[in-house]
């Protein structure tokens, strides 16, 4: 009735699965912290198999783990995503803590340059979600943020989103020095338009 399973010796116990588990998840944990760097440091344009080599993987198992480079895009911005629920989490009821979310995310951004908008222009399906999720972190330390009075009361977590899609166009005609030039003139200004200064 079972002939179809394989047999095993009494001595040797069936193979749960569990090493190549961990071997996977390990080797994609090392792929995603290689297309963290490499695309921060050379673009997203970035071959996909220097993203493997620098990850110290075979070109087999990154195609494994992420068939298109919009699949490992949208990997990373799901990582970038549920850093910044942590973040937000450790930052609850702190007096500025929406100023302190809002760098931190800006700082991605810098980073990580155009993954957003590459992902929403590929039409990827959770795109949607991750960006809602990014929103919904920020709306309780927003909230907090306006009645301290440190936020300008008109500005609103829709405010924040726009901020950060504006703040990557201006960002987009720069690279190296001149982008980190660009990004803190842009910091500078954001805040301007979306804190009260003290």
């Amino acid at each position: 009735m079972y002939g179809f399973l394989p047999s095993y010796p009494p001595s040797m116990p069936m193979d749960t699965g569990r090493a190549p588990r961990r071997d996977a998840t390990r080797n994609r944990e090392r792929l995603l912290d290689a297309a963290r760097r490499t695309f921060a440091q050379q673009g997203l344009d970035v071959p996909l198999e220097e993203v493997a080599r620098a990850a110290g993987v075979s070109r087999t198992t990154l195609y494994r783990n992420f068939t298109t480079r919009e699949e490992l895009a949208a990997a990373v911005f799901e990582d970038n995503v549920a850093r910044i629920e942590r973040r937000a989490a450790e930052l609850a009821g702190h007096p500025a803590a929406v100023i302190e979310l809002f760098d931190f995310v800006l700082d991605l951004q810098l980073g990580h340059g155009g993954i957003a908008h590459m992902l929403s222009q590929a039409g990827v399906h959770w795109f949607t979600e991750l960006a809602g999720r990014t929103a919904a972190a920020f709306i309780p330390l927003l909230d907090s943020g306006r009645k301290a009075g440190i936020v300008h009361p008109d500005v609103y977590v829709c405010d924040i989103i726009l901020a950060y899609q504006m703040a990557e166009g201006a960002m987009d005609d720069f690279e190296g020095e001149r982008r980190r030039e660009s990004h803190d003139r842009i910091r500078a200004m954001l805040h301007r338009s979306l804190f009260v200064s003290r």
